[in-house]
């Protein structure tokens, strides 16, 4: 597919580097110079100079013969400009950010007169990854599927886990519950376990079950932790303010760190039962004052990646609270796990987890169809949710234990009609089923590509 993106800044960068890999045709657009010329050299890109929101630029980037135009440029309202010029040029799809907290409430009213396909916001979808963690406390990441009725959860287990040393296969049979060990990463290696597999201490491991049953079973084998109910948080951007909200109405006791006096006062108007702090969140003795020793979580999500970190690091190491940091570039998301934080969340990875989901879904064929896609793992491991629409030859109504599917790949869980499977091998996929499932090794944008 051909694709335009407007605007080369951390998310359009990384977009285009995930859609060339895929096999797209990407013309990059940015104002620019420098950072067109870095895509040119580490890329197979397309670069064009100039506005996005100009009709003579975009047809210079032939936008409409371009199946998809993407607006990621740091401005809300010139990416809906770009996308409604781009749609009234003839561009088949448009995908729009949009970060403001006004601007995304309304979005609905005018999405339709803009002609937008798809709307993004970062900061809202980091604000829901990181509330589902601290709301699951065991969990280090918590992505959901089918409307939340299937979740995977990735935890890393300690030393006195109970999971240690026991295979996979010894593990389902002792416990009641059903659920799946999907994905193991040990050290700098990632497994796609079988029953044989061996647990040992340090491993994080990521596990599919029902919704209803991922707490059962984390209480049942001692890695439940006590739920949070106090949570401070460095940082009052757009996340800040989203989790907040979030976090007071569900009644947990939150309080923001910022050093923007003028950013502090508007918080303090917008979120009344959050208490906001002006002040330097890197300030130890302030955040002592401020009584980070009797919090149960400590957020990190400052602008400044190397300021999360320490900041993070220094909860970690002197209080009991679970730490989230929030962490962008790709060489601190593997540094971060090194130096022992188990939750780090990047809005650049969501935002380009998303759209590529949405560009696999329109490569599909018409008996399949993508609805979520998720990279976990650091980045290494896709989860894949299909939906069966037609019969499959080979697939449809076939014993799981009869399949031959590709190496490092498991189907994880179905979800048929309201019900979730955690399948075992007298299992089968039927017409009408959601099939969940995870590949190390491929791409898949229709399910028909998981079988030899």
């Amino acid at each position: 597919m051909k694709i335009v993106i407007i605007g080369n800044g951390k998310v359009g960068s990384n977009l285009s580097s995930l859609l060339v890999k895929e096999g797209h045709d990407i013309t990059v657009i940015d104002n620019d110079a420098e950072t067109l010329r870095k895509a040119q050299d580490t890329q197979d890109v397309m670069c064009i100079e100039g506005n996005g929101a100009n009709a003579e630029v975009q047809l210079e980037a032939d936008v409409n013969k371009a199946g998809m135009l993407i607006a990621a440029t740091p401005h809300d309202e010139t990416n809906m400009l770009c996308c409604l010029i781009a749609k009234r040029l003839g561009a088949g799809r448009t995908i729009s950010r949009v970060r403001d907290p006004e601007y995304f409430s309304q979005i609905d009213l005018i999405r339709e007169d803009l002609g937008l396909s798809m709307v993004i916001n970062p900061e809202r979808m980091t604000a829901d990854e990181i509330f589902r963690v601290l709301v699951f406390s065991a969990a280090a990441k918590v992505e959901v599927f089918a409307k939340g009725r299937v979740e995977l959860v990735e935890h890393k287990l300690t030393e006195n886990s109970s999971f240690c040393n026991m295979s996979l296969a010894e593990i389902y049979q002792r416990t009641k519950i059903k659920f799946l060990i999907c994905a193991v990463e040990r050290g700098s290696d990632i497994f796609i376990p079988g029953g044989d597999f061996v647990l040992q201490a340090g491993d994080r491991i990521n596990v599919s079950t029902s919704h209803k049953d991922v707490e059962k079973l984390f209480r049942s084998t001692g890695m439940m932790k006590d739920k949070i109910k106090t949570v401070m948080i460095v940082g009052g951007g757009r996340i800040g303010f989203y989790l907040a909200r979030q976090l007071s109405a569900l009644g947990m006791r939150v309080k923001i760190i910022d050093n923007n006096y003028e950013r502090c006062t508007e918080l303090a108007q917008e979120l009344d039962k959050v208490t906001v702090i002006y002040g330097d969140g890197t300030d130890q003795d302030l955040l002592l004052e401020e009584g980070i020793k009797d919090a149960d979580s400590f957020v990190a999500l400052t602008g400044i990646d190397e300021v999360n970190i320490i900041t993070a690091l220094y909860a970690k190491n002197n209080t009991n609270a679970k730490v989230v940091a929030k962490v962008n570039r790709e060489s601190y998301v593997n540094l971060t796990s090194q130096l022992g934080l188990d939750s780090v969340i990047s809005p650049k990875y969501l935002t380009t987890s998303n759209i590529l989901s949405y560009v696999r879904s329109l490569e599909n064929a018409a008996d399949s169809n993508i609805e979520s896609l998720y990279k976990i793992v650091g980045d290494r491991v896709e989860a894949i949710q299909f939906s069966i629409r037609k019969p499959i030859p080979d697939l449809v109504g076939i014993r799981l234990r009869d399949l031959k599917l590709k190496k490092n790949t498991l189907i994880c869980a179905i979800i048929r009609k309201r019900n979730v499977i955690i399948p075992g091998g007298d299992d089968s996929i039927e017409i009408g089923d959601s099939v969940v499932l995870v590949s190390k090794d491929y791409k898949f944008s229709d399910i028909k590509d998981i079988l030899e």
